[in-house]
């Protein structure tokens, strides 16, 4: 490969991963084309990037973007997956195609700013998602609402019965 494509794909790569918020590194090695396929579409479906990269090159890329530590872990046969949405799906989804494809294995990543080893990685991916998340805060919030609405109906019903029972008993007199 001559120096000056080298050099066409390193900016290439620096332009796909300035700006990317959430980057993690996979050895891809001895995954056959149709387990790529099926992961590629399975990522793409979540809006991930998925990009199998020469080692020298996306060492060099990261380096001058400035997260070298990122360049480092990159080793055998690599991808990089990238997202700028909720780097918590990210996580789950490539820990969930590391399970379903033995040969998937997650190495670290960069995500919000960063350096994150495998096991953070794994952290990640055991967090609920923001949705999850959400509509928990808003059952929480909700519950003590529900409560006092139902303290009240309670007694107002209360009451309702109490006066139907006086009615009755003075129309039988």
């Amino acid at each position: 490969m001559s120096k000056a494509l080298k050099k066409l794909i390193v900016d290439e790569l620096i332009a796909d991963y300035k700006d990317k918020r959430n980057l993690i590194v996979a050895n891809f090695k001895g995954i056959n084309a149709h387990q790529s396929n099926v992961l590629r579409s399975d990522l793409s479906e979540k809006d991930i990037k998925v990009k199998v990269v020469k080692n020298s090159l996306a060492s060099i890329a990261f380096k001058e973007i400035g997260i070298s530590g990122l360049g480092q872990m990159i080793d055998a046969q690599s991808v990089i997956a990238s997202s700028d949405d909720d780097p918590v799906v990210l996580a789950k989804t490539l820990k969930k195609c590391s399970k379903e494809i033995s040969e998937f294995k997650i190495i670290g990543g960069w995500v919000d700013g960063e350096l994150m080893s495998f096991d953070n990685i794994s952290t990640l991916a055991s967090i609920p998602s923001r949705e999850v998340v959400l509509t928990q805060i808003l059952f929480a919030i909700q519950a003590p609402l529900v409560r006092i609405t139902n303290v009240f109906n309670a007694t107002a019903s209360s009451l309702c019965r109490v006066l139907y029972a006086i009615k009755e008993k003075k129309s039988d007199v």
